[in-house]
């Protein structure tokens, strides 16, 4: 099955069209913080590369493998090695007889060819920028199409939600500083690994930038009135008053 998105909704299970050379299918693992679920991008057209094609799924790997048709995959890749983006890495990758990328072995993870930031990827159709983007990972890659401005962001920034920057991998520092480099590239679209595009980037990015620093400033406020004595568990129950329950693990580790 196949449609155009509008209105940035997010079709489970089934191949959008989101413009020409590039197509999502969203894998069926919702969650609290997959969203509707994992989304598999198909960048390029006659040559493609696929990123993040998720946990192993026998529905979504024959999805993917009707989507391509005659195609010629260039490979596969991964934007971090978080359990809901890889695993069905590199089963794809064996059966297109292609390799596995990503910026590093981890967590199990070992891709056939590693990334460096400001490395090219080509294709008949695309160029892709690769911009290494740590923060809710140290291992966390971006992929920028500059001619067309489309910035795939994987769990970098979201739009229905903030994404979570656990430690001891997760770094808010380096969280704020891989942000304020996606604002300077200016780009006119975001496709995040979950949820729908995000149609106003500039604006998106600014007000994630803006809601770290407010958490940052809430949390010095809460201990300088507790002379340092709060708990995290405290804190956060405080902080992030009214949060679904199911999310409070997420907010005490950040």
């Amino acid at each position: 099955m196949s449609g155009e998105e509008t209105g940035g909704g997010v079709k489970v299970g089934e191949i959008t069209r989101l413009a020409a050379g590039l197509r999502r299918l969203t894998q069926d693992n919702p969650g609290p913080f997959t969203g509707p679920g994992t989304n598999t991008f198909l960048v390029g057209s006659e040559a493609l590369w696929i990123l993040d094609p998720g946990p192993e799924d026998e529905e979504h790997f024959q999805a993917l493998i009707d989507a391509v048709g005659d195609a010629r995959v260039l490979g596969v890749l991964v934007s971090h090695a978080h359990p809901d983006h890889w695993p069905l890495a590199p089963r794809l990758a064996t059966r297109f007889g292609v390799d596995t990328y990503g910026f590093a072995p981890r967590d199990g993870f070992e891709p056939d060819r590693t990334l460096a930031d400001g490395e090219s990827l080509e294709g008949a159709d695309v160029h892709l920028e690769v911009i290494h983007t740590p923060g809710h990972a140290s291992d966390h890659l971006c992929f920028f199409e500059r001619r067309g401005g489309a910035l795939f962001v994987g769990d970098h920034v979201m739009g229905w939600s903030t994404t979570i920057i656990a430690p001891p991998d997760g770094d808010l520092r380096h969280y704020l500083a891989s942000l304020e480099r996606l604002i300077e590239l200016e780009p006119t679209v975001l496709h995040s690994a979950h949820g729908p595009a995000i149609e106003r980037p500039l604006e998106r990015m600014q007000e994630i930038l803006g809601h770290r620093r407010k958490r940052s400033r809430q949390v010095l406020e809460a201990l300088a009135r507790a002379g340092g004595a709060h708990s995290i568990l405290e804190m956060a129950s405080e902080i992030y008053a009214g949060l679904d329950p199911a999310l409070l693990p997420a907010a005490r580790m950040s």
